[in-house]
Formats: C-alpha cells, structure tokens, sequence
C-alpha cells in the first residue's frame, strides 16, 4: 500500500510513504538521460545502456529454490522447490565505460526462464521470464529521489560546470562521499557479494525483503594479471573454462519500519540473511562476439517479476517508468527488437565450436 508522506506517526511495515512529484521528476530525468545517450552516441555506433553499460559477460546458469522451507517462506516464486535455468549478466556501472581497475559500482542481472504465472510489467506479464537486479553495495547513496534527481541533473547534463558546482556545494558531500564509498575495486565479479539495496515485497502487504547473493565460500576461482583492461571477463573466462562458480540466494526481512525504513535506502537492515536458493553457474565458454551481443542487447526490469515480490520504494517506483523507457529508447535506436529469451530442455548443452571467434579470453 502507498500512502502520502507523514512526519508524524509511526510508520508500518511493508508500507510505501510518496513523497513529492515522483511522476515530474521521472519524466525530467527520462528526457535528460536519453538526451546524454544521444550525444554519446549521436555519430551512429550502436547505443549501450546508461547505466551499468560495461558488460563482463552474460552467463548460462541455473537458480535452485530449496526443497526445505518453512511454510511461512514458501511465497511466490519460492512457493515449491525448483530448478530454472537463468542467464546472469556481470557489469560496471558507469556510463562511460572504465578500465576495470578502476573503482566502480559492480553489477549482477539475473533472468530466470520457465517461470509460470502472470508478471507485473504490464507489456510482457504473460511472458515466463522473472529479473532480479542486484549491485555491489549493501546501501544507496541517495536517501531518496528528490536528491537522487540532483545527482542525475548534474551527471547527464551536457553543461560540465553544472557537474563541478554540484560536487563543489557542500550540501550534496554526504551524498557525494556515499557515492564514492560504494564504488570499490574488484579482482573477479565472482568474488564478491551483491545487494539488492532496494526492498521488495514478499507475499503479504506488510511484508518486505531485500535480496544478497554471496559467492560460496568452495568456489575455485582463476585470475590473470591485470594488463588488460577487460580483465574481470578474463578471469570470468578463465574460471569457468572447466569450473562451477555457486552463489547463495538470501531473503533479508523488515522487522522494524523505523530503523529498517522502505523509501530510505542509504540504511541498512540489521536483520538476519536467511538462504532460500541457490545459483550454480556451469562451466561455459561465454564470450563469442555473438553470446556479448546477446547480453548487451539483453533487458532486465526490476518489475518484471511475480506480483508476491512486487519492487517497493521511491527507486524502484521510479525504475518502472525509467528502465522501461531508456530499453524501448535504446532498442528502437539499434533498430532491434525487445525480446525476453526462453530456455528448451537443451539449454545446457554445449554448442559446436562457431567461426565467430571469442569476444576476449586468455586461458
């Protein structure tokens, strides 16, 4: 349920709280993106994302409910023990690509398939493919989207003064120092664990959840050196030649509206992580030219999903307008249709060797 803001009164658990004109600032910040990725890429080379725009790789894996919850946890798409097959995208965040030494938001898309039941996104809720977004931070660095939207005025603006006198305003350092805090530096995307800092319902109205991933502490990963800027697709690469990577799926309950609050994601949750799936990511060769186009033409929606885990807060209000405008922009201007993949009984199986040589791998 979504109620006006109020200063006063105690607020309750699952419950969303509106403050200001959400639907004038989405639509601000929807024109000034598109408006930076058309000077980005105006000279007519392909147009990536805006955000979260280098893609380490797109891998096949496969998201295994447990068969041994507790009825209270069996909601939705964990309501009975399964197995779908998924494809998981590892990125950068930042817009304009960087060497992968430097420090950056790290990012993890999964899509799972064969998933029954009609979804949120009203344009594709018959399909039977269900996102979940996650990131490299526990927290946000904006405590909502009135502030959020300085950020992005002054990021996307084609003005470079209007960027400096932002950083320059003491009234945005606590964000600004947020913002560097959640950009970290990172030897392998398997490494490291993923949030998915914003809240999701889960099953009853006054229920909430936040996602974690944890890489399984049995994982063998492989490293090169760090020459290439691409190394984390190397390293990608190289441990999933002949090696399994697991990552542990954990729910994250509010237990207090207060000190775990819905609209405010720059504080963290103190409650405890409880494991309810697991992904396995087989080994694979994953970077032909064909398989990266593949991912990068990939979208994911944090409201394409079953409606029991239906996104909360003000970012995740806004990414429903947001994420699907900027895909539908993208889309149309690569001249390519916005399609969600399916998975037949030989997903897993390994295909011929192809003529269209690896994207980047050192093994």
């Amino acid at each position: 349920m979504i109620t006006p803001f109020q200063k006063q009164g105690k607020k309750q658990l699952g419950r969303e709280y509106v403050q200001g004109d959400e639907a004038a600032i989405v639509s601000e910040m929807i024109r000034e993106m598109e408006g930076q990725l058309d000077r980005l890429y105006g000279g007519g080379q392909k147009m990536l994302r805006q955000i979260h725009t280098k893609m380490h790789g797109c891998v096949k894996a496969k998201f295994l409910i447990l068969d041994d919850l507790p009825n209270e946890l069996r909601v939705g798409l964990f309501s009975k023990p399964a197995s779908y097959p998924a494809w998981v995208r590892f990125s950068n965040s930042s817009t304009i690509p960087k060497p992968d030494a430097k420090k950056d938001i790290r990012g993890i898309a999964i899509k799972l398939m064969n998933v029954p039941g009609e979804k949120l996104l009203n344009e594709k809720r018959h399909l039977k493919t269900h996102d979940f977004l996650m990131m490299s931070s526990e927290t946000f660095f904006a405590r909502d989207l009135v502030f959020f939207r300085k950020t992005m005025r002054a990021v996307t603006s084609k003005n470079k003064l209007k960027l400096l006198a932002y950083f320059l305003n003491p009234l945005h350092w606590p964000m600004v120092a947020r913002l560097l805090r959640s950009n970290i530096k990172c030897d392998h995307p398997f490494e490291i664990s993923y949030w998915s800092t914003q809240p999701y319902q889960y099953g009853a109205p006054e229920k909430a959840v936040k996602y974690f991933l944890q890489p399984d502490e049995n994982n063998k990963l492989l490293y090169v050196e760090k020459k290439d800027e691409n190394y984390l697709q190397q390293n990608m690469a190289r441990t999933l030649r002949f090696g399994t990577v697991k990552f542990n799926f954990y729910i994250q309950f509010q237990e207090d509206a207060e000190t775990m609050p819905i609209e405010d994601p720059t504080v963290p949750w103190k409650s405890p992580f409880i494991k309810v799936a697991e992904l396995t990511i087989p080994p694979q060769v994953f970077n032909s030219n064909e398989q990266m186009r593949f991912g990068d033409n990939l979208s994911f929606h944090s409201w394409h999903c079953l409606p029991e885990h239906r996104p909360l807060g003000s970012f995740n209000r806004a990414r429903k307008q947001v994420y699907l405008a900027l895909s539908k922009y993208r889309h149309r201007k690569n001249g390519l249709p916005d399609q969600e993949p399916e998975a037949g009984d030989d997903f897993f199986v390994v295909p011929a060797v192809s003529e269209d040589q690896p994207h980047s791998v050192a093994m």
